[in-house]
């Protein structure tokens, strides 16, 4: 009896010391699991500040890009307002010259052209010779100026905000020196913008 007992403490005493083993490793492999706190606030901060830098050079760029895209934007506008126009301008004055045994405005029916630079003939209304009425209301038909008048008002080149007509004798005087928006040709109805000799060309 006593060596039997014996026995069972001495084996009592071998095994606490594994189970002992066992609890602790499992303890340093817990605590291996588990996240450092200190680690993650740093990675948490050095994601926020590559964030920062990020936005911060976009905000950048934009600042730099934006306003060349905007005036680009702007000048295409007017680039398509010019095209606009002169298409509006040559356009009303080939009807005229249908209307007027292919005169153009300017050119009266014997050949003789006003140098005045006014565009009388397509504001207002006119007889068959290209004659402009004289009483008012100068922009209603009656039965002798019964044609037009082709235009409210001359559009502006976008380009210089003028729509004054300054005549030419051809495309090759084109621009003229001045403020005037538009260069027209009376021997044949040819108009041209005269902002710059780029243009002159469309």
């Amino acid at each position: 009896m006593t060596k039997h007992n014996g026995l069972a403490a001495a084996q009592a005493i071998n095994v606490a010391p594994a189970v002992g083993a066992v609890s602790t490793g499992r303890a340093a492999r817990s605590s291996a699991r588990r996240p450092r706190r200190g680690g993650t606030a740093r990675r948490r901060g050095f994601a926020l500040i590559q964030a920062t830098i990020v936005v911060m050079v976009l905000a950048v760029v934009a600042a730099v890009v934006a306003p060349r895209f905007s005036q680009a934007g702007i000048a295409e506008n007017r680039m398509d307002e010019l095209c606009n126009n002169l298409q509006l301008l040559r356009s009303q004055i080939e009807l005229y010259k249908v209307q007027h045994s292919d005169n153009p405005p300017m050119r009266a029916v014997d050949g003789t052209i006003a140098a005045d630079g006014r565009f009388d003939q397509m504001l207002y209304c006119t007889d068959a010779d290209g004659n402009v009425k004289s009483d008012r209301p100068r922009t209603r038909r009656d039965e002798v100026f019964r044609y037009g008048p082709y235009l409210e008002e001359v559009p502006a080149n976008p380009f210089n905000g003028s729509g004054t007509i300054v005549v030419v004798r051809d495309r090759n005087d084109v621009p003229v020196p001045g403020n005037a928006g538009w260069a027209y040709v009376p021997e044949t109805g040819e108009i041209f913008a005269n902002d710059s000799v780029h243009h002159a060309g469309l």
